[in-house]
C-alpha cells in the first residue's frame, strides 16, 4: 500500500468520524427541540412556525463557512425543521395546481415540507384550499401565486367565508428573489413577521380608491391582481390578521377588506 492510498484512507476515516459526530448532534437537536414544544404553552393551529424559520435559515446563511452554500443550508434545515415538526404532529399538504405545471409545485412543497411527508394533488386551487379549510388542524395547501400571470383568476375565491379561517402563511421557494414567488403556502395557522416581509390585502374596490386609501392609512404597495369589484393587493411590510390599519381602510373607500397573510424569503 503506497503513500497516496494510505492518505485516501486516512481522509476517509476521518469524513466517517464527522458523519459520527454530525448523528449525535442531529439527534441532540431533535431531543432539545422535544423537550422545548414539552414546555411551550399550547397554541390555536398547527406548530408550524414560518417566521422563526425564515429567521433562522437567515441566521445559519449568514454563519456558514466556506463552502458551505446558502442553497445547500437551507436544504439540510428544512429538513431538520420538517423532521422535528413531524414530531408534534403529522401534516398533510395539498396541491392544487389548477393550470400550473403541478410537477413544480409538487416538488417546491416536496423540497419546503421532507421527503416523509404525504403530499397529494388535488386539482384546482379551490379543491387544495377546501381540503385545508376542513382539515384544519392537519392539512395545509400549497397553490399557485395567487397573482402570478396565466394561472387564470382563482384568487377572488379567497373572499369566500368558507376559507376565512386560512392565511398565507409563506411562500415557495424561500430562497428566492425579488420577483413573485412560485406558490403559496395557506393553513389554519396564525402568521408572525419575519423581517422584511409582504402581506396580501384582499379588497372590494369598486371606485379604484386604493392608492389613496393606503396614504391616508400609511401603508405602501401596489395592486397586483384585479377582478372587479376585488383587488389583490402587495403591502410593504408585516400586517397582522388584526392590523389596525386595514381596519381603517373600510373607512377610506374600501369594502370587505381581508388581510390574507404574510411572507417572507431569504
Amino acid at each position: 500500500m503506497d503513500d497516496a492510498t494510505d492518505h485516501l484512507d486516512a481522509i476517509r476515516r476521518e469524513i466517517d468520524g464527522i458523519d459520527k459526530t454530525l448523528l449525535d448532534l442531529f439527534a441532540e437537536r431533535l431531543k432539545l427541540a422535544d423537550k422545548l414544544t414539552a414546555l411551550k404553552a399550547p397554541t390555536p393551529g398547527m406548530p408550524i412556525r414560518p417566521g422563526r424559520e425564515i429567521k433562522l435559515l437567515r441566521q445559519l446563511i449568514a454563519q456558514a463557512p466556506t463552502p458551505l452554500e446558502r442553497e445547500l443550508v437551507v436544504e439540510l434545515w428544512r429538513a431538520l425543521i420538517a423532521a422535528n415538526l413531524r414530531r408534534q404532529r403529522v401534516i398533510d399538504i395539498v396541491v392544487g395546481g389548477g393550470r400550473t405545471d403541478p410537477t413544480r409545485l409538487f416538488d417546491a412543497a416536496r423540497r419546503h415540507f421532507g421527503a416523509r411527508t404525504r403530499i397529494q394533488h388535488v386539482g384546482e386551487p379551490q379543491a387544495a384550499l377546501l381540503k385545508a379549510a376542513e382539515n384544519a388542524d392537519r392539512v395545509v395547501a400549497v397553490t399557485p401565486w395567487p397573482a402570478a400571470p396565466g394561472v387564470g383568476s382563482w384568487w377572488p375565491a379567497l373572499s369566500e367565508s368558507r376559507f376565512h379561517k386560512l392565511h398565507l402563511i409563506g411562500a415557495l421557494p424561500v430562497l428566492g428573489s425579488e420577483e413573485d414567488p412560485e406558490a403559496g403556502v395557506f393553513a389554519a395557522s396564525p402568521t408572525e413577521e419575519a423581517g422584511e416581509d409582504i402581506s396580501l390585502l384582499l379588497i372590494e374596490d369598486p371606485h379604484h380608491r386604493w392608492q389613496r386609501a393606503l396614504t391616508e392609512v400609511g401603508l405602501k404597495g401596489k395592486e397586483v391582481a384585479r377582478s372587479e369589484p376585488r383587488a389583490l393587493l402587495k403591502i410593504e411590510g408585516f400586517l397582522g390578521l388584526d392590523d389596525p390599519r386595514a381596519a381603517a381602510l373600510s373607512g377610506h373607500g374600501l369594502e370587505r377588506v381581508r388581510v390574507l397573510g404574510s411572507y417572507a424569503r431569504i
